[in-house]
């Protein structure tokens, strides 16, 4: 919405949620830029208490897989003026999601796992503390639009999810980060939307619901909030998109 549709977003804002009525707005993107350059989503944004983004970074942007998302060097640029306009390095969350591992349509074997160390070192250096991982889900529809495309998803067993988890948590713990695992059978559950960090961070210090969303997957521990996404069609031609890509 932030990336593809900030007016769509501005409306929605303005029409369904009158800033009285919202604790905080939760914006997932990866490519927040018109937070900052978007002159009227700037404006409307500014109404509400508290704003918390979860920023994906995959080291993938600008590459076949992510065609339309900018390069990682022109996401983490814009590092210090996202923050600014949050308020704090606390209401940011990287999201490194999803780690692939793909035969490339030349036969040679890749994943963006070896990005992470760079990824998350920018961000710890921001003062950003919490990190979301979780691996590519391999639906029917994901499968073919890959096979479209020459590459081919490899199975990553729970034991490689494990080896490769170890590997993330000695890197966030070096950068003295916390990582959280999104609904990944055999690892801790965790919280994207977190009721209870939302009331800690708020600025008036208002609670926000710490109930369990229904309806989530069983593996999910978020807490209940109201999705304005709404999933429209996406143009940022992620290969790998579960979800409801225009490509």
């Amino acid at each position: 919405m932030v990336g593809c549709f900030p007016d769509l977003l501005a409306d929605i804002l303005e029409k369904k949620c009158s800033p009285e009525r919202v604790h905080t707005v939760l914006i997932w993107s990866k490519d927040p830029r018109n937070l900052i350059q978007h002159q009227r989503l700037r404006t409307v944004l500014r109404r509400y208490d508290q704003l918390y983004l979860h920023w994906t970074v995959t080291g993938m942007g600008a590459s076949s897989l992510e065609p339309h998302v900018p390069s990682t060097e022109k996401m983490l640029s814009l590092l210090e003026e996202i923050i600014a306009f949050l308020g704090s390095p606390q209401r940011l969350r990287l999201r490194f999601d999803p780690i692939v591992h793909l035969q490339l349509p030349n036969g040679n074997k890749f994943t963006n796992l070896h990005y992470f160390e760079d990824i998350a070192t920018a961000f710890a250096q921001a003062g950003v503390v919490d990190i979301s991982v979780s691996w590519m889900e391999t639906y029917p529809k994901v499968i073919k639009r890959l096979q479209q495309f020459g590459y081919r998803p490899l199975p990553v067993p729970l034991s490689q999810k494990l080896t490769e988890a170890n590997f993330l948590a000695t890197i966030a713990k070096k950068l003295k980060m916390k990582l959280h695992f999104c609904c990944v059978a055999g690892l801790p559950r965790s919280r994207c939307v977190d009721g209870s960090l939302l009331s800690k961070l708020h600025p008036k210090g208002e609670l926000a619901s710490t109930r369990r969303a229904k309806g989530q997957r069983p593996l999910c521990g978020c807490t209940e909030s109201w999705d304005i996404g709404w999933y429209y069609p996406c143009p940022n031609g992620c290969l790998y998109c579960y979800a409801n890509p225009k490509v």
